[in-house]
């Protein structure tokens, strides 16, 4: 098998697993494939998260929001509020996103996503 073709069947077997735990943890699956995306398959750091944008929000997002509604765990009315503040946050983001360097995008990803396992931890183990 070509090497190209190899690395689309890799990246392709690392985005199942991304979808299933997305789904299973209801997280955005993007905080799992950026990273994923950056170290594995050596992606620049804008790279991967445009790229993450593009695959995961249409698709995986109905289709996960679909799974949680049939089975009831939807509050609309949070949800709805959510929105606006998503669009927002999403639009001025992107354009921070745009003014830092690929590095430095690379650590305060890696900040955050640390920062957000540890509150997660901490709130497991001692609240």
């Amino acid at each position: 098998m070509p090497e190209n073709s190899v690395r689309l069947l890799s990246i392709f077997s690392v985005a199942c697993v991304v979808g299933v735990l997305g789904g299973l943890f209801g997280v955005g699956g993007g905080i799992l494939l950026v990273p994923l995306l950056v170290l594995l398959f050596h992606f620049e750091q804008h790279r991967a998260q445009g790229t993450s944008l593009v695959a995961l929000v249409p698709p995986t997002g109905l289709l996960a929001f679909l799974e949680y509604y049939r089975a009831g765990h939807v509050d609309w009315r949070v949800g709805l509020l959510i929105i606006p503040g998503v669009f927002v946050g999403g639009v001025l983001g992107s354009r921070l996103a745009q003014r830092l360097t690929p590095t430095r995008m690379r650590r305060v990803f890696a900040i955050f996503l640390f920062l957000l396992g540890a509150w997660q931890a901490a709130s497991i183990w001692f609240f």
